[in-house]
């Protein structure tokens, strides 16, 4: 969920790492997040369609041109009041995210990636492993949400809402049964707190300052339960860009310049129905659920949240299946093609008490690949870098390694309407790689041209064999620099993946040199910039958020998403058509467009997608009919299943005595029908 950010991205996310809890409740994740186009009006008269946006602009006589936006009216001065024709908007009519055959109870064992680094939810090292965790019971409830299967807006922590004529001022009813988690009752204030903290210098966090500035104008009380938010300029989706703000404790929180330090190791005063209740540091957290927790009674929670604690261990992923074999863990994800058609083949899914499935979900694929530093100098050429697009064989790797069950990524915006339909993948072409390198002004050592035939076989063969640079044949520019980097990684399973690109760039006389880091420490190196070449991921949502990425804004620091270091005055134009224009044509020309410029700069390499979650867990974790909501990215993201106690002991009675449950054969979990087209790369023809 990050997941840095943009207008309607910093509503969900993680990175890497953890999506929203609901698919607009929030306004805090730096891995980007969001709302979904197309709202359905309900009988309470929900948000017009953002897909429609410009049809409703242009019947209220709203002309804005997209390389100049109008300015946005100014509020009305003096203490605000309600409208005295104000209409409140309300949605009650959509299904509960959960099943009402879920049971209450039990403790989750699950498995955590990294010990947090901290347990602030801003400020240095807050977008760690854990961050989707920490943020799930807290930013994540927003003033409103999108449900995730109807895409409709829901009520969150406010009941009713009224979007005025601006399309940029907002008013709430807030839930007057909202507590936070030490029974302290929630209220306007502590949402007009969250804005004065975000502007705060002392939260040390640039992304939040700028968040800030850029998109609200005032957060005001109107009464306790009672508050008006008030945008920086009208937009195409109000409720989206700004009702996804959450409330911040200020009774507990003291904002100074000790902030940072004071409150590292500080667990979070909640909002949702967890609280961080022990910790073993390097080892595990654990969170508590609240006996009374103020949200057990409303509509959209229900079949949610059903565990009685949650033990999160700190276990590398790739050591995440033994833990399972043992018990020690309810379910795991598995990410390996290699290991999902391979390896479970122990005694437990022989004999049916270990379960697997692949549940089919609608989400954008997020940013995933190769990334190229281009502030490191061999980076800099455009040139050298499409050279590197050319030598990704990804049909290579999918069928020999991956099983065929991936399908390449080939959007900067994968899986959004705004995903440029013109866009092709280069396909892997070692001869036009070579051409490139030679435009780059990478060509052969002198002293290898002059060999024979039989000398150029055997440098060949050493190619096939060896991927160090101690090899003669890595080719050299005019300056006698190789054409050489290292890749940084933090996950060993993808070691394999690497080797064989490894292989293809020696080939072609590149020497891709590779070092496995700790995941934090790999995810760090990204946002400081620290690297040549790195793999990493980020979520995303449905209303893409470009500035996170690419704006000059994040250019100019480190510390953030635009790990790539390019920004261009075109690109940030771009972004403000996108952001601002009231035309959904002009928008999707903007983003197109950009889509276009990331194709063309070929700084970034598209990995694979999946539009699947492969899960493994005992028989006694039971799911939904449904099994997930349809925007799910995370397994995590909506805790919609639970723990049947008769069902555990059962297991242990079958387990005990070697009885064997019936196995189920089918895997595919595809309740929504999710269909996976495939993309035919560019033969560079």
């Amino acid at each position: 969920m990050n997941r840095s950010l943009g207008f309607a991205a910093v509503l969900l996310a993680l990175a890497l790492l953890l999506a929203p809890m609901f698919w607009l409740g929030s306004l805090g994740s730096e891995e980007g997040v969001a709302a979904v186009a197309g709202v359905a009006p309900t009988a309470a008269s929900a948000a017009a369609p953002a897909a429609a946006a410009s049809d409703a602009a242009s019947a209220a006589g709203a002309e804005i041109q997209s390389g100049d936006p109008a300015e946005p009216p100014a509020p009305a001065e003096g203490p605000p009041t309600l409208p005295f024709d104000i209409e409140w908007e309300t949605n009650l009519d959509d299904p509960p995210i959960g099943s009402p055959e879920a049971i209450r109870g039990g403790t989750f064992n699950y498995s955590l990636g990294q010990y947090p680094m901290t347990f602030r939810l801003m400020g240095p090292n807050s977008n760690d492993a854990f961050a989707g965790w920490n943020r799930a019971f807290t930013m994540h409830f927003g003033l409103i949400g999108r449900h995730p299967v109807t895409d409709n807006h829901i009520p969150v922590m406010a009941t009713h809402w009224s979007v005025q004529d601006d399309q940029r001022t907002i008013y709430f009813r807030l839930d007057p049964d909202a507590r936070f988690t030490d029974g302290t009752p929630i209220t306007a204030d502590d949402y007009v707190f969250t804005l004065e903290m975000m502007r705060s210098e002392h939260i040390v966090d640039p992304f939040y300052n700028n968040y800030a500035e850029q998109f609200y104008e005032s957060v005001d009380r109107i009464d306790d339960h009672t508050l008006r938010i008030v945008g920086t300029r009208e937009s195409w989706r109000p409720l989206s860009d700004y009702g996804g703000l959450w409330p911040t404790p200020e009774h507990v929180t003291e904002l100074d310049e000790g902030w940072v330090s004071r409150t590292t190791n500080e667990p979070q005063v909640a909002i949702g129905p967890y609280v961080v209740s022990n910790v073993s540091r390097g080892e595990s957290v654990t969170l508590e659920r609240l006996d009374d927790w103020w949200g057990d009674e409303k509509h959209y929670f229900q079949g949610m949240f059903n565990f009685d604690r949650i033990h999160l261990r700190v276990i590398p992923i790739e050591r995440s299946l033994d833990y399972l074999r043992r018990g020690e863990l309810d379910l795991v994800v598995e990410n390996s093609a290699r290991s999902w058609n391979e390896d479970y083949t122990f005694a437990a899914v022989r004999n049916g008490w270990l379960r697997r499935s692949r549940i089919f979900v609608d989400t954008p694929s997020g940013v995933y690949g190769l990334h190229m530093n281009t502030e490191a100098p061999i980076f800099q050429n455009r040139d050298f870098r499409i050279a590197m697009q050319y030598l990704f064989n990804f049909e290579r790797m999918n069928r020999n390694l991956m099983f065929d069950e991936y399908f390449r990524q080939v959007s900067f915006f994968e899986g959004t309407e705004y995903a440029n339909p013109e866009i092709r993948p280069r396909g892997f072409d070692p001869q036009k790689a070579r051409e490139y390198l030679e435009r780059a002004g990478y060509r052969r050592p002198e002293h290898i041209r002059g060999q024979n035939v039989l000398q150029n076989i055997r440098n060949a063969l050493r190619g096939l064999i060896f991927t160090r640079s101690d090899t003669d044949d890595i080719l050299v520019n005019e300056q006698g620099e190789k054409a050489s980097f290292t890749v940084i990684y933090g996950s060993a399973g993808l070691g394999r993946h690497l080797t064989v690109m490894q292989q293809e760039y020696r080939r072609a006389g590149v020497d891709m040199r590779l070092r496995l880091l700790e995941p934090g420490t790999a995810f760090e190196r990204g946002l400081e910039r620290k690297y040549e070449m790195t793999v990493t991921a980020r979520t995303a949502g449905f209303y893409p958020s470009p500035r996170q990425y690419l704006h000059t804004d994040f250019k100019n620091a480190v510390n953030n998403n635009n790990i790539w270091g390019f920004g261009t005055e075109e690109v940030d134009a771009l972004i403000r058509i996108y952001e601002e224009d009231l035309d959904f044509e002009a928008r999707l020309a903007a983003m197109h467009r950009i889509d276009e410029i990331v194709y063309e700069e070929a700084f970034y390499i598209p990995f694979w997608r999946a539009p699947f979650i492969w899960v493994a867990h005992w028989d006694y974790l039971r799911f939904p009919e449904f099994y997930l909501p349809k925007r799910t990215q995370q397994i995590t993201d909506y805790l919609v299943y639970w723990i049947d106690p008769e069902s555990r002991d059962a297991l242990a009675q079958a387990m005990g005595d070697g009885t064997a449950y019936e196995v189920d054969e089918t895997l595919d979990r595809d309740y929504y029908g999710i269909l996976a087209p495939t993309v035919t790369a560019d033969d560079g023809s």
